[in-house]
């Protein structure tokens, strides 16, 4: 058997190992000998090669980062000649990742987005548009996706989804993937003229924001704050908002951590 065959053999072992079992032990790198020696020389316990199926806004540096291998290696096992041409489900072998046969779920930290993915994504400034302030949010919820706050906005009579911007926190979406609006996209108040939206999925009563939601509401306020000249003094929670009985966005929500970093945008362009 070839090693291409042994390739594709473990690959498909690895989906139905991760989907029909649910468990993993710790991911093992091994590099230096051909992927069908290494799948067999982990000890006695069966080890699988790690897939990923890529999500809507990931690039292959990305996917790379996350796994901790090399952007190279990750083209040359997936046969990739160029990079722009990665689409939207396809699924990758992760070259000297293994997964054992015995364990728990598979858990990698997620990538944020760059301010140059956030450039992408807003697109060039709407002239016609007034943005003076922003307000962070947290969901309440330990899953969601702007979709799904979407359905729910609309059946509470909200007009669907209220947010501009929701980053997501890897349960339905990519962790740290920023998505839009229907609001922005049409360039559409809330409920406060001027006031900018952004909700992070989860409870931050109860739980820590992730460092990939970090990055990204950080280049995410960095890039709205570039294009509108929002001042830091402008940025706040949902519970400083004079009148709001609210713990929104919780108590471990890092908004300190989030202007002392865009303050530095600041100090260097005096």
């Amino acid at each position: 058997m070839n090693l291409r065959i042994s390739r594709y053999l473990l690959t498909a072992g690895a989906v139905f190992l991760l989907v029909a079992g649910g468990c993993a032990r710790a991911p093992v790198r091994q590099s230096g000998m051909p992927a069908s020696l290494q799948a067999s020389s982990i000890g006695r316990v069966p080890a699988l090669l790690v897939t990923h199926h890529v999500e809507h806004g990931q690039t292959l540096y990305h996917i790379a980062k996350k796994y901790r291998v090399d952007v190279g290696e990750l083209m040359r096992a997936n046969a990739i000649q160029d990079p722009a041409l990665l689409k939207t489900g396809q699924v990758l072998v992760i070259p000297g990742v293994f997964v054992a046969s015995e364990a728990a779920p598979l858990k990698f930290e997620g990538v944020g987005m760059s301010v140059e993915e956030v450039r992408r994504l807003l697109g060039p400034k709407c002239f016609s548009s007034d943005w003076r302030t922003i307000t962070l949010h947290h969901s309440a919820t330990s899953k969601g996706s702007a979709k799904l706050f979407h359905r729910d906005h609309l059946r509470r009579g909200m007009g669907g989804l209220f947010y501009h911007f929701v980053i997501g926190n890897g349960s339905y979406t990519r962790d740290g993937l920023i998505e839009k609006g229907w609001r922005w996209k049409k360039q559409i108040k809330a409920n406060r003229p001027y006031d900018i939206q952004i909700c992070l999925v989860g409870n931050f009563s109860q739980t820590e924001v992730s460092q990939a939601q970090l990055e990204s509401v950080i280049n995410l306020v960095r890039v709205l704050r570039s294009q509108y000249g929002i001042s830091i003094q402008n940025i706040r929670r949902h519970d400083d908002i004079k009148g709001k009985n609210t713990e929104c966005p919780g108590k471990f929500f890092p908004f300190h951590r989030i202007l002392s970093e865009l303050s530095k945008d600041a100090d260097l362009q005096k």
